[in-house]
């Protein structure tokens, strides 16, 4: 009977432990980003995980993508890059999206 009861702990413990959501600390990071829905009601998560921002041009990494302002990302024209946040145009409002500021990404000034 002992055994039985042990057998069970350790079965729904592992069951348990194995749903749970592990972190892969190999993965990059994925912040929350911002939620934003487009002009054609599909509903995107901004991320911005780097700036770039020299005198004369600026870049931002959002959503994986290399872009500078007047060029698209998922639908969203970037409109302004600042140090820390980027301004894009989603059709019918603009938005401010804050750089995360997750440990180990830098910004650039």
């Amino acid at each position: 009977m002992v055994k039985f009861i042990g057998f069970l702990v350790v079965f729904f413990s592992a069951a348990l432990w194995a749903g749970s959501e592990m972190k892969d600390p190999t993965k990059p990071y994925q912040s929350k980003g911002v939620t934003t829905v487009l002009a054609s009601q599909k509903e995107v998560i901004f991320n911005v995980t780097s700036i770039l921002k020299r005198k004369k041009a600026a870049w931002a990494i959002i959503n994986g993508v290399k872009a500078s302002v007047g060029e698209h990302v998922e639908g969203a024209k970037i409109v302004r890059i600042d140090h820390d946040k980027v301004l894009i145009n989603t059709g019918d409002s603009q938005r401010w999206l804050p750089l995360s500021n997750k440990k180990g990404l830098k910004q650039s000034r």
